[in-house]
């Protein structure tokens, strides 16, 4: 599959890519691009909250803050 940049910086994409996978209108992706200058685009999506994060929000359950220092290493 080849995709065309048009004169306007625009990325036009092969019919085949939509056959693939449905990009919506108005979709927001992140740009990654390599070290060897391959390109890579990634839908933007909401930041998906974290268990604890969960649990926080539940009423009538109370968790502590705790930020415990790891131990170092047992050198064997």
């Amino acid at each position: 599959m080849i995709a065309t940049l048009a004169e306007q910086r625009h990325i036009v994409l092969p019919p085949e890519v939509e056959e693939k996978t449905p990009l919506p209108v108005g979709q927001q992706y992140h740009v990654l691009v390599s070290t060897t200058g391959d390109i890579m685009l990634r839908p933007k999506r909401k930041r998906q909250k974290s268990l604890l994060e969960h649990l926080r929000g539940m009423q009538g359950l109370e968790i502590q803050h705790r930020r415990d220092r790891i131990p170092k290493p047992v050198v064997l």
